[in-house]
């Protein structure tokens, strides 16, 4: 958790057992664990979000949507990549809030992802973050008509 960071605004965040629990008694959507620690979706936030007729946007990594999509086979997957890995290293290392073991693990990571973005439907290049949300946007707009 980054000190600006909100439980229940920006995430949920849990302790390892609470995770863990969640998992066994089947309430996560998706989940994976990333760089020693877990990641995933809470089943009821989702399923309360939707009766709401509100979109779900979720920003996971490639094994969560990939659990997504087995689970939800009509949602619409976009990949968000950098334009390369070397700016992916620079954005890592301007954050500065990661080691360098965990910026490797990262980069190591995101060679193995991008080798999986052929199973989404759609791939954004996040060279500028407003044109990306631009292009985000479109084809949100699409996927509704």
């Amino acid at each position: 958790k980054r000190p600006e960071e909100v439980d229940g605004v920006d995430y949920f965040f849990r302790t390892r057992e609470e995770f863990e629990e969640l998992i066994k008694n089947g309430q996560m959507l998706e989940y994976a664990e990333y760089v020693g620690n877990y990641y995933g979706t809470p089943l009821t936030y989702v399923n309360e979000t939707l009766d709401k007729g509100i979109d779900v946007f979720l920003e996971i990594e490639v094994q969560g949507a990939l659990q997504v999509k087995k689970k939800v086979p009509d949602g619409v997957f976009i990949f968000l990549t950098p334009p390369d890995l070397d700016e992916l290293k620079d954005r890592l290392v301007g954050r500065g809030t990661d080691s360098e073991e965990v910026i490797r693990q990262r980069i190591e990571r995101a060679k193995e992802e991008i080798a999986l973005m052929r199973e989404y439907d759609y791939v954004v290049v996040n060279d500028e973050v407003s044109l990306a949300a631009e292009r985000v946007k479109r084809i949100i707009e699409v996927e509704h008509l």
